[in-house]
């Protein structure tokens, strides 16, 4: 018989057992394991929803974050050339990107900029702090974006029809009125041309104006002996009522003249109107010919030395008799022309405003040189695309007659006309505009709530862009970048 064994050995022989058995109760015993694995999904869940929320919120800051990018890179764009242009950029970025915008830290935006090629690429990016991803070590997301701007001029044709009545010479803060819109427009011409001095799809004229306009063709002088007449298909002239065959052209104009113009003629025209009871006699609101019952309005009347101003004087005899005398300017017209310098050199040469105020004898001149046909034929007819047309008016004067005005006085001197001449401007601007062509105006150191109305009629629009009041000269340079950045063609290239 084996011998007895001690209680403590009898324990440790049944040991190895006793653990075999607690082991498979462990197995089979499933209480207990729903927490275990309750727990670990938890963490699994968590993440999953952290990274949903999360991620919809960086979506959210990306978006955010580019819509910032667009709109100050077409704000930039804008203001091209401008000194202002990267302080535009950022005050539109923070602006549409507020700071602290769900709790993210931006950088940016960095800026870079293509002169020559006009084009603007900006870039930002913002680190968002994360909430529910924390659990899985993941604290911040870092967010980028990055946009491209190319500013184009495409196929535009622009006339810049400036006031050179007297009031122009008057003071607007320091420099003459005349003065400041020579600034501003060269402004604007800085501005569309870039950094090119020639711009095939651009083209911009000139046409100073007071009560009358100067249709010879700028720095070209007159000389009487070169002056053709050209045989044209029998018209009745509607000034004498007589059938003719012949028209005239001074040897620097192209404008046909009804009568050969005297040999001391400055170069102005009379506006093609009758003083007449009847309503459908006139072409002043007109761009082309016109037949009327009265005559075939195919030319213009050259005013003679009746309505010019006498030497040595500043009054004249004219139609109706001995008074003053609006002077014909001696700036001509500048045509449609596609270089820089052309333009420049036209814009510079405007001093020494005089006479009084014809605003519809600007604008009608401004819209012959603008499109063809005769008699200024630089615009393209069949333009190869979409083209862009535009007057700019500006003047700092109500309508005003004059003796020496080109509709002869027949409205009567001074504010007496004023209301005539307003209507003639309305109608002018209504054929204008159903043309297609785009009027801007600029009241300028005037704040006439009359003139205010009457240019917001002319305008294409009645707010800025299309009208415009600039009380001094600051606010005019500031109107003009602001019409040449609208002229300009902007589009989101990246």
């Amino acid at each position: 018989m084996p011998p007895e064994m001690t209680p403590a050995e009898e324990g440790k022989r049944h040991r190895p057992e006793v653990v075999r058995r607690l082991l498979l109760r462990l197995r089979d015993d499933r209480r207990g394991s729903i927490g275990i694995f309750l727990a670990a999904g938890m963490v699994a869940f968590i993440g999953a929803v952290g990274l949903a929320t999360d991620t919809a919120r960086g979506y959210l800051v990306k978006a955010r974050l580019s819509q910032a990018l667009d709109a100050a890179a077409l704000a930039g764009g804008r203001a091209m050339f401008s000194a202002s242009r990267d302080a535009d950029i950022r005050m539109y970025f923070t602006a549409n990107f507020p700071a602290g915008f769900l709790g993210a830290a931006v950088n940016g935006p960095t800026i870079q900029v293509d002169a020559a090629g006009e084009i603007i690429n900006l870039a930002a990016s913002a680190t968002v702090p994360t909430t529910f991803m924390k659990v899985l070590g993941i604290d911040t997301m870092r967010i980028s974006s990055a946009t491209e701007v190319t500013r184009q001029t495409q196929l535009l044709d622009l006339v810049l029809a400036i006031d050179m009545s007297g009031s122009m010479s008057s003071s607007a803060g320091g420099q003459t009125r005349i003065a400041a819109a020579r600034s501003a427009a060269t402004a604007l011409v800085s501005i569309l041309f870039g950094q090119d001095s020639i711009k095939n799809l651009l083209k911009i004229g000139l046409v100073p104006w007071n009560a009358k306009v100067n249709v010879m063709l700028r720095g070209a002088a007159y000389d009487p002996a070169l002056t053709v007449s050209r045989t044209v298909p029998i018209f009745t002239n509607p000034v004498t009522g007589t059938p003719q065959t012949t028209l005239w052209y001074a040897s620097n104009s192209p404008a046909p003249l009804l009568a050969p113009p005297a040999s001391t003629w400055q170069g102005c025209v009379y506006a093609r109107y009758l003083d007449n009871a009847a309503t459908d006699d006139d072409a002043d609101v007109l761009e082309g010919d016109y037949s009327s019952p009265a005559g075939d309005w195919v030319g213009w009347q050259p005013i003679g030395p009746e309505g010019e101003p006498v030497p040595g004087f500043a009054r004249c005899t004219s139609a109706i008799g001995f008074s003053e005398c609006t002077p014909c300017l001696s700036h001509g017209i500048t045509p449609l022309q596609s270089t820089r310098q052309g333009i420049l050199y036209a814009i510079n040469e405007l001093v020494s405003p005089r006479g009084t105020t014809d605003a519809p004898q600007g604008l009608a001149w401004a819209w012959r040189v603008l499109t063809p046909p005769k008699p200024f034929e630089e615009a393209n007819p069949n333009p190869p695309g979409r083209r862009q047309q535009a007057i700019v008016l500006l003047t700092d004067g109500e309508n005003v007659g004059g003796s020496g005005d080109a509709y002869k006085g027949v409205f009567g001197t001074g504010s007496a006309a004023q209301a005539a001449l307003d209507d003639r401007l309305r109608v002018l601007a209504a054929n204008i505009k159903s043309q297609g062509v785009k009027i801007y105006t600029i009241q300028f150191a005037n704040n006439g709530t009359a003139m205010q109305q009457l240019l917001k009629e002319v305008a294409s629009g009645t707010e800025a862009p299309y009208y415009n009041y600039a009380p001094d000269a600051a606010t005019l340079q500031q109107i003009f970048r602001e019409v040449a950045n609208h002229l300009s063609e902007l589009r989101l290239s990246r």
